[in-house]
């Protein structure tokens, strides 16, 4: 199997659907799971309007993080062949001639994309073959059996992970990413 373009977007009108204002479904994502946790591409801002360009961490590109809780959540969906994938359409990889449906929530647009988890490991490769250009992250990514969602909108330096206690006790026991624990009623820290 291979990542593929989306033609039907019927998968993702739940995302289109969600009661959330816009900004909170794009960073935080959807409030219908028991547990949530946040992967920190970068650790937390040390002060109140920090800029991020104050961080200097050595730590793995953001597809690959987001690779490595992808993986450790294979084995909590009965859908790991049948995932979806949406793209901000804002990343510079689409040109004006990349035409596909858009996935829309107000001020955010997407491109629908699926596949199974086990392409994720080459996402760079595929998705670069597909746009002709760099691969961007994923801002949303869930089994087709809605077993849970990451999310990783383009602002913000973390993503948020939605699912069972059991996922999300499975992503916070990674050592080769910075997870914590979260609550969708407390935002948290953000640069400036």
């Amino acid at each position: 199997m291979s990542i593929t373009r989306c033609a039907d977007i019927a998968a993702a009108r739940w995302i289109e659907q969600r009661p959330e204002d816009w900004w909170r479904l794009a960073v935080r994502g959807p409030v219908c799971f028991d547990r949530y946790a946040r992967l920190r591409t970068i650790p937390d801002p040390s002060y109140p309007g920090q800029p991020e360009t104050d961080v200097h961490v050595d730590v793995p590109e953001d597809n690959d993080q987001i690779g490595i809780v992808l993986a450790a959540l294979a084995p909590y969906t009965d859908t790991p062949e049948d995932c979806y994938f949406l793209v901000w359409e804002g990343w510079p990889s689409f040109h004006t001639e990349y035409s596909s449906p858009r996935v829309s929530i107000p001020n955010r647009g997407y491109f629908h994309f699926h596949g199974s988890l086990a392409d994720f490991a080459d996402w760079n490769t595929q998705v670069e073959a597909l746009l002709g250009d760099t691969a961007p992250p994923p801002a949303f990514v869930w089994p087709a059996d809605r077993a849970w969602c990451v999310t990783f909108d383009v602002d913000p330096h973390f993503a948020t992970i939605g699912g069972s206690a059991e996922v999300i006790a499975a992503t916070l026991a990674l050592t080769d990413v910075d997870v914590v624990a979260d609550d969708p009623d407390i935002e948290p820290p953000y640069y400036h």
